[in-house]
């Protein structure tokens, strides 16, 4: 307690970073909890093949929100942050507002497609008849994710990390895996009430974080936004954002082509486990984000490499003895799962350790997003994303689960130290901790 006293004293920012990311941690470890225990009982109750059907779900959910919200979403993190538009709990800006209205019309054009287009994509694309009864519901999971992911954005932006942390993602996996359990218990044990559960979770957790942001308050000389403006800004950032969850969504897609629904389902488990280190990085991203935004609207630029760098130490410093431990058991937790789960031995080395290196590296995005270089990073991102897709394109079909896995891990490294050597080019430090070097 005394030491933390001392920190708080002596370094604001490093005792923020401290607190607001033990905050988050909670939340996010209850997340990562739940998450696996959903892959445990969604594999044991419906089979493997029913989790990579949903595990295909989570993937179109992640890459279709991207477009339904046109980068508004990481928009309203930095809006959100700057006293022109959000300060003392008013809206200086009617930004809100209108990008709301345009999710609408953007989630209503996309939801419709979906609609119509729901027996192709479920037989021709993925070759699985069976997900055909899941993308009936899709179109409506994926509007109110929408809606949950910008208003978890703006609460991120305004510094309530707290309520972000339950938002974003605690509060729609709690609730569907408590009627996951009862519904299959004491109601139905048809694989089609997973997705049904899936539904019902997003609904209340949007209404939820209504009731959180609600009501909207306005300062009295509040300025109105225009459509062209915010989408001028936000498009690059819903380039870059695409590109990431392209690079990181597209290769369980693509195995979903080119293999069955159960080997979706096992590399789905391999890349949570091995996705653990990126989780801190969220963590602590979410404290870092409107504190780059704010810092760079005040003209503080010297100030950000300082905070970067201790950021990324304190994810070094927990993320090492995490890659370790994977390295060490990893044969023992994919056993956990099942025999079959063996098969994605390799690919669990892959992954863990690119994934860690992704981790103490990560907070290029949000340097570049929050700094008005959105897009410098949009145009890394989508050169890596296409070399992604060719590498998932030509190894798949040959390595299977190993070949997906080694297409994702060079594309993140690659993405991340494209992007470190312009913040070195453009705001001269490397972002990133290095031990026992002093800058």
């Amino acid at each position: 307690m005394n030491y933390l006293k001392g920190i708080k004293k002596n370094d604001k920012d490093l005792f923020e970073l401290i607190k607001g990311g033990g905050v988050n941690f909670i939340f996010y470890g209850l997340n990562l909890f739940i998450v696996y225990f959903l892959a445990i009982i969604i594999t044991k109750f419906y089979g493997p093949s029913a989790y990579g059907r949903y595990s295909i779900i989570k993937s179109l959910i992640l890459i279709f929100i991207i477009f339904n919200t046109l980068g508004l979403n990481t928009f309203a993190i930095r809006l959100s942050s700057d006293r022109k538009h959000f300060d003392k709990g008013l809206f200086n800006s009617d930004y809100f507002k209108k990008s709301y209205i345009i999710l609408f019309v953007a989630s209503l054009i996309l939801s419709t497609t979906l609609i119509i287009f729901k027996k192709e994509i479920a037989v021709s694309f993925f070759g699985d008849k069976s997900l055909e009864s899941y993308l009936v519901y899709f179109p409506f999971v994926l509007i109110f994710a929408t809606f949950l992911n910008y208003n978890s954005n703006v609460l991120k932006g305004q510094g309530k990390i707290l309520l972000f942390s339950i938002v974003s993602s605690f509060l729609n996996n709690f609730i569907f895996i408590c009627i996951i359990l009862i519904g299959y218990f004491y109601y139905t044990s048809n694989e089609s009430f997973i997705i049904i559960s899936l539904l019902i979770s997003f609904i209340v957790a949007f209404v939820v974080s209504i009731y959180i942001i609600t009501p909207i308050r306005y300062s009295q000389d509040y300025k109105k936004s225009k459509y062209v403006r915010l989408l001028k800004d936000s498009l690059p950032m819903m380039l870059s954002s695409s590109m990431i969850f392209i690079i990181f969504s597209v290769d369980t897609l693509m195995l979903g082509f080119f293999d069955s629904s159960e080997n979706v389902g096992i590399y789905r488990i391999v890349t949570q486990i091995s996705g653990i280190n990126a989780v801190f990085l969220i963590i602590i991203g979410a404290v870092v984000a409107p504190k780059i935004s704010k810092l760079y609207s005040e003209n503080k630029i010297l100030e950000i490499k300082p905070l970067i760098i201790k950021s990324s130490k304190i994810v070094l410093l927990i993320t090492l003895p995490i890659l370790i431990l994977i390295l060490i058991f990893s044969k023992h937790i994919l056993l956990f799962f099942g025999e079959e789960y063996l098969n994605a031995f390799q690919s669990i080395l892959i992954l863990s350790i690119c994934q860690f290196f992704y981790a103490i590296s990560g907070f290029v995005d949000l340097i570049l997003n929050m700094t008005g270089k959105q897009r410098v990073f949009g145009k890394i991102t989508f050169i890596t994303a296409m070399i992604n897709i060719i590498l998932n394109l030509l190894l798949i079909p040959i390595y299977g689960i190993t070949g997906a896995a080694i297409s994702t891990g060079f594309s993140i490294l690659l993405t991340n130290g494209l992007g470190a050597v312009y913040v070195k080019m453009k705001y001269n430090f490397l972002p990133f901790y290095i031990p026992f070097i002093k800058r």
